[in-house]
């Protein structure tokens, strides 16, 4: 049911920005992002910080208020603590919200986003093999440094988290995430 809520929801925020507006309200972007994930038995098995990219999109509907969706992904091996074996983690982030766009210079902009956040993840350890989602949210800020007229450079800072429960077992998903990309707004 949660999946079904989620995917409607990106479905009516992608649907949304096919209305016709024109003139700098569609941007793409393309970031990579440091997570700093929030649960410490991933941390201990994996590492204290993980590379991921994420391309993100965003539609602007009212001066600077715009929707926005995104999706990224990463996959780390590691090592259990106490046996030593191998084990393996992927996780796939698809994210989707509101923002607000401030103009602070004409060549700098500040952001600030809210949205869901559903992440699909597989752990492989010891032979086992897991895969489940978990939905939770997002919350992002960001400086736009404006390079032209459609090209720009964007440092963010955000916060992912979402849970889940396996055989009694609580898991956190996400954590402190810091990026820098590249975009257009055309």
């Amino acid at each position: 049911m949660k999946r079904l809520l989620f995917m409607s929801f990106l479905a009516l925020l992608l649907l949304s920005s096919v209305n016709g507006f024109a003139g700098e309200r569609f941007m793409i972007s393309v970031s990579g992002n440091y997570l700093l994930p929030s649960d410490t038995n991933f941390k201990d098995i994996y590492e204290k910080g993980l590379f991921y990219p994420e391309l993100k999109a965003g539609f602007k509907v009212f001066k600077g208020l715009y929707l926005w969706a995104g999706y990224g992904f990463f996959s780390a091996t590691g090592t259990t603590p106490v046996l030593k074996l191998e084990a393996k983690s992927s996780q796939k982030f698809l994210s989707g919200g509101a923002g607000y766009m401030i103009d602070i210079f004409k060549k700098f902009d500040f952001k600030v986003e809210v949205g869901l956040f559903h992440v699909s993840y597989t752990e492989e350890s010891m032979g086992d093999k897991l895969s489940d989602f978990a939905i939770g949210y997002r919350i992002d800020g960001g400086m736009i440094f404006n390079l032209a007229r459609i090209f720009f450079v964007e440092i963010s800072l955000g916060y992912l988290t979402a849970s889940d429960t396996i055989e009694n077992f609580s898991i956190k998903l996400g954590g402190f995430r810091t990026g820098i990309g590249l975009g257009i707004k055309f």
